[in-house]
This record gives structure tokens, sequence and C-alpha cells, in this order.
């Protein structure tokens, strides 16, 4: 665990001031120091109140405002892979190298940390990460009902049950979390168990995925979901017995039904679920992250969170120097299915990103769409050749717009960057760095194309390391997770959580990568398990490269934006299973402590 100290050691200045970077938020910093803020108010509050104060103790007389010494410091710059010591003055690195070169820069002002041999990393970038969801989704916004809440349908309607009592008749039922296969039943919740303790409130619980909700026969109501008939139409994604009920499972697009008549979170509530959510990710190391998908298309996902307000909510977050982590967002103009070209150009041409922000905290830098979820493209068209077609056309017309596009994209992975190679030929743009989302089943055969276009893959480590040995191989054969093929290939490999998929622990992405490890025991593929400097680079790296940022984040080097991630032990010397232990001991956004471990 490091330990910090007020320094008085002085000597000569050997390193220029660098001139570029954020725009300061002008503020001073408290009187109070922060490790008697954390006795007083407790960690999380003790963080809020240090955020937005940056420090000036030391950089006015040129010596640094906080030193890493003692280290092992994983910088990810290849120039200097290895240092043992950090210096960081008004917001950036003003030294990278050995603990008597630090010196150098440590005054009466300086705090100084002692890393205890343990290893200091870049600022954690989770390039797939839906915040303001992963909050709202979590108490007291809706019920738990996570693996370690609830262990079968029966605790579930329980659950509904207690909420029921205690909301007056007609309000909404929330929940989140569930997952079938976690469940003694091996099944979700279905109309008929909540219809038995909730018959006068709309209850709405969304799966642990984001895929799948589960609703009673009042919300089936409101949403106009009626029985069919033998010859009647189904409505896609709306999930029906034998005699034409639905049963109130509802997938994909069509949990929008009624999504979207869920009462709206207001802004302030959104703004209130962005600020918890980047103190929970401060407490996992992470300083940047890129929220996947705000937009038109998204009021109807997430539980109704993903539309417009929350991109609003961000905007003036960072407005008012409330916004203490980079962020990039996708736009996102069509829901989960039912997608059109049509859709897209409209919602484009509707848009404005917003105006006022630090481009360095938030920015909109691409284009969310769905290609699929492992079944047929969901988009319009009547056949998959047709909804190819379609999706082709969507992607020129974001491409064409300036936009990087990520596809969420499961077992369409070869028609999804023949789209982008289209519209890479049809609409000439160097470096526009589009993602392929998830992506579990990818083609070797198609590495090399996307090597060449600087396609790149954005699996979550985590997610994957869940599947059954019987799951490692595609319809046709193809490589299931070849992540060391992607690497190799020099296909940018992007590292992630999906928040609120998964936990947003980023070091349970990278014992996955490198291990390959399922959660069944077996290793899947040992010959795509990646080395750790290669499943670093996913976290760090290459999040800078998807942000069009490596010039300024993403590495421990002198110039770039002070964004640190300290741990309480060695990861170098930490066996591979046991990574998730390692502790985050102290996060770093912009040369200031966020988040500071208890003591050990």
């Amino acid at each position: 665990m490091p330990t910090s100290e007020s320094a008085a050691e002085s000597a000569p200045e050997s390193v220029p001031e660098p001139t570029a970077g954020p725009v300061a938020d002008g503020r001073s910093a408290p009187a109070i120091s922060r490790r008697n803020a954390g006795r007083l108010l407790g960690g999380a509050a003790a963080a809020s109140l240090f955020v937005g104060a940056r420090p000036a103790f030391a950089a006015a007389s040129g010596k640094a405002d906080l030193v890493f010494r003692n280290g092992d410091v994983i910088t990810m710059d290849p120039r200097r892979p290895r240092a043992s010591a950090v210096a960081v003055r008004a917001g950036r690195i003003a030294y990278v190298g050995d603990d008597a070169g630090a010196r150098a820069f440590t005054g009466p002002g300086t705090e100084v940390v002692d890393l205890r041999g343990g290893s200091l990393l870049p600022g954690i970038n989770d390039t797939h990460l839906h915040a303001a969801v992963y909050r709202l989704n979590l108490p007291p916004y809706v019920v738990d009902l996570g693996p370690t809440a609830v262990r079968s349908v029966a605790d579930i309607v329980a659950a509904v049950a207690a909420e029921a009592g205690r909301l007056p008749a007609g309000q909404w039922v929330r929940g989140a979390g569930w997952n079938p296969s976690r469940l003694a039943e091996q099944r979700g919740p279905n109309r008929d168990d909540l219809d038995r303790v909730s018959p006068d409130h709309p209850v709405f619980l969304q799966d642990s995925g984001y895929h799948v909700s589960a609703v009673n026969s009042r919300a089936l109501a409101l949403a106009g979901i009626t029985d069919v008939g033998p010859g009647d139409p189904r409505q896609p994604g709306v999930e029906y017995d034998a005699n034409g009920r639905p049963t109130g499972v509802l997938r994909y697009g069509a949990q929008a039904l009624v999504q979207l008549l869920l009462p709206a979170r207001s802004r302030d509530e959104r703004k209130e679920a962005v600020r918890d959510a980047v103190a929970r990710l401060h407490a996992q190391g992470i300083t940047s992250f890129t929220d996947p998908g705000l937009g038109p298309g998204g009021d109807g996902l997430g539980g109704g969170t993903q539309g417009m307000e929350t991109l609003h909510a961000y905007a003036d977050l960072a407005r008012s120097g409330e916004l203490h982590a980079r962020v990039s967002t996708l736009f996102l103009p069509c829901s989960q299915s039912g997608g059109s070209a049509a859709a897209v150009d409209a919602a484009l041409r509707g848009f404005t990103p917003p105006t006022g922000v630090d481009p360095r905290r938030l920015a909109v830098r691409g284009v969310k769409l769905f290609s699929d979820s492992g079944g047929d493209l969901l988009v319009e068209g009547d056949t998959n050749e047709e909804r190819a077609a379609e999706l082709t056309e969507m992607i020129r017309i974001a491409h064409a717009a300036g936009y990087q596009l990520g596809v969420h994209c499961y077992r369409w992975v070869p028609t999804v960057v023949e789209a982008f190679v289209a519209a890479l030929r049809g609409h000439p743009r160097p470096d526009a760095r589009h993602v392929v989302m998830h992506g579990p089943f990818v083609p070797t055969s198609l590495l090399p194309t996307m090597a060449e276009h600087r396609i790149g893959l954005g699996p979550q480590a985590q997610s994957w390391a869940n599947v059954v040995h019987g799951a490692a191989q595609g319809p046709e054969g193809d490589a299931f997770l070849p992540w060391r093929s992607v690497v190799d290939a020099g296909v940018p490999f992007v590292g992630s959580s999906d928040a609120p998929v998964n936990e947003p622990d980023w070091r349970a992405g990278v014992r996955a990568l490198v291990t390959r490890v399922g959660a069944c025991g077996e290793v899947h593929g040992p010959d795509q398990r990646l080395t750790l400097d290669q499943a670093l680079a996913a976290y760090t790296t290459a999040g800078a490269w998807q942000d069009f940022a490596q010039g300024w984040k993403g590495s421990v080097s002198v110039g770039k934006v002070a964004d640190l991630c300290a741990l309480g032990a060695n990861l170098r010397t930490t066996p591979p299973e046991d990574i998730t232990s390692v502790p985050v001991s102290m996060t770093v956004f912009d040369g200031r402590v966020v988040y500071e471990g208890a003591a050990g």
C-alpha cells in the first residue's frame, strides 16, 4: 500500500513546463488536507471534496505537486517501458525515471507517494461503458436483482412483492440484474410470476445483459401487447406461448415497447448518477471511458436511460467543471432493432453536438449502430440480404458525415467489416478508426483487411470468460475470441467492461485475456492468450487510440496528462489468476488525487 508524505528536499528544475493541456477550472485547493478529509468524511466524500481542486502547492515554485517513487512504473511507452518514479506538475507528467532523478522535482509543497514496490499505470480507459445506465440500474433507483441479491425466480417475486407493497398503486416497479443461468429455475421471470404479487403495479425487470426484459400483465396492457390468433402477425421480439399469449418476456428492440412508457429520469437524477458512477470508476483506477450510445435511439434502452437527456446531463457536468473523467460518447440514432438508413440520415441531420465543453473532458466522437446480437441482422429488411444492404448504407451515411463508427456485432463481423471498407473506399478519409464492438466470432482470414484499414475490435473479456466450452466455434468454424491472432495481425484491440453488463473491473478483463480461463474452470484456446503487456495495452494505449488521443494520454510519458492508477501490489509479479485481488490504492485524474484506498 503506498504511503504519502510532504517532502522537504529541493533541487534544480530540469524539465520545462508543458504548455498545452486541458482547460483549467480556476479553483484553488481547499485548506483541509485530503488525508484529514478522508478521516472526517470517508473516502467517497473526500474524493468529491477534492476532485475539483487543481493542485497549486508546488507548481508556482517550479517543483512537482505530486511525486511517486519506489515503484514499478508500467509506462506503456516503448521509449521508456519501465521506471520507478514519476513527477506530476500542474496536471501534467513532468518526469519519468528513477528515484534519484525525481528528487529534482521535490520541494516543500510536494506530496510524495511511496509505492512500496507496487505498480503505477496510466489511468485506465474503459472503451465501452454505459455510466448512466450502470448507476441508474442500481438501488435506490431500481430493485437489485443481481446474483448477490437473488438466487431464484422466487427471490425475484419476493423482491417485487416487497417493492409493490411500498409503492402507491399504479406506480412502476423497476428492477435490474437478473440472469437466468444464475437462477435456480434456470429461467427468467414471466408475467404469471409477477402478476401474483403485483396486479396493480406495472412491472419492468431488466436482465443483466440488457437484451431481455420481463414485465407483468399490467405493463403489457399499457404497451398494447395483446394475444394473437393463429393467423395474426406477431410482434418481433415479443415472446408468445403456444396459444399466442404474450409471456411477458421482451427481447432486443421490443423492450422499447415498455421502456418508452417508464417515467423519465430527470436531468438532475442523470447528473447525480453520472457523478456517482465516476466516483465508483475512480475506485477502479478508471479515468477515461466511452459511453457507447446516447441519442434518440436510446430512450427505449437501459431502462430508458440512453436518450439525449443523458448526453445533455454529461454536457451540463462538463460545462460546470463537475465531470471528472475523460468521456467519449457515441451518438445513437436508432434503437436496438429496426434501424434504417433513413433514420440514421434524419437523426444526424437533426443532431448538434454539445458546445462549450472541453473536448478532453467530453466529446461525441462517433455513431453507434446495431447489426446483430447473435442471430439475424436487426436492421430494416425482410431478408438478411436486404438487411445487409441496409446496414451497409447506414454505415456509409455515418462515415460520410465524418463520424467514427462503433457497430454492435456478434456473428456478422464480415458484413460489418465489408461495409466499413466500402465506406472508406467510397468516401476516403484517413484514420477513421471504426470499431467492431463485441465481435466474438472473427474469421482469422479477415484480420489482414481489418489491420490494413485500421478497423478495431472491442470485445469484453469478462463476458467471454463466462462461456461454456461447447461455444468455442462459430457457425462456420470461425475462430472464437481470436485475441492473440488479432493483436499479432496488427488489428487495434480495445478493452472494456460493457458495464453494467459486467462490473467495471479492468483487472477481471486482464485476467481473462491473459489466462483464457472460463467460469467452468477450463482454458479456452490457450494459443490465444495475451501477454500482460498486450492485455494492459487494451485498457490504456488502445483506448487512447480509439479516442484519437494517443498524443496526450494513454501512457506514462512526459508531457501527457497526469491520469494515473496506482496499485497496492506489483502486477508483474502477481500470478495471473490472482490479478483481480490486486487493490487499486490511488487514482490521479488531471494531476489530482481523486481516490485513495484504505491504508493496509
